[in-house]
């Protein structure tokens, strides 16, 4: 899930109105495309944090969260993009914070699943947390080992933290926020390099 964010018809208009000097104008923009890169990561992050009930520091780890900023010339584009790119498939329980198993279930982080106990799959490197599911059956299909077909199955879940909706969300209402935050951006930077650096 990605929001690609089009400068290109609010640079071309500051361009025009400072047409006398293009370099100063490119260099404010530079400056300000590059702040609002780092402002959008910081806020994405608080954001997605703050609804998933998660740590940023989780987040980050995990590399769920990409904000990159495009010049003129490159991915074939003519024009400044800024791409924030959130990874929305679910995220394990196991990876939310250490495993501390209860009488009535698994605490990972802030999150507590009830019902919930550790288990260590043979091809994994530590313990993940499941839970048994309520409406399994056995599944009639043929065995990797033997060929036969037979009923065979787990009654047991994966536990994972659904991060789609807020996923969504959170780039929704950051769109129009990051557009204000450009021209406030470019508003310092030009009264920087007009009236200070100049």
């Amino acid at each position: 899930m990605k929001l690609d964010l089009e400068l290109d018809s609010t640079v071309d208009e500051l361009i025009e109105q400072f047409h006398s000097a293009p370099e100063i104008v490119s260099k404010a923009i530079a400056r300000s495309l590059r702040k609002l890169s780092r402002f959008a990561e910081r806020r994405v992050l608080r954001e997605l944090a703050r609804q998933q009930n998660i740590t940023q520091k989780v987040l980050k780890s995990l590399g769920r969260v990409r904000v990159s900023l495009y010049k003129p010339g490159d991915r074939a584009s003519k024009h400044y993009s800024l791409v924030i790119w959130i990874g929305a498939l679910d995220i394990p329980a196991h990876y939310l914070g250490k495993p501390v198993p209860s009488k009535t279930g698994v605490r990972t982080g802030r999150h507590f699943w009830e019902g919930a106990f550790l288990m260590q799959p043979v091809n994994a490197t530590h313990p993940m947390v499941f839970k048994r599911r309520d409406d399994w059956q056995h599944k009639f299909q043929r065995s990797k080992k033997s060929g036969r077909m037979m009923w065979m199955g787990l009654p047991l879940e994966k536990k994972e933290v659904a991060i789609w909706h807020s996923a969504s969300d959170v780039l929704r209402k950051l769109e129009p926020v990051l557009l204000d935050r450009f021209a406030t951006l470019m508003e310092q930077e030009l009264n920087y390099v007009f009236n200070i650096e100049s």
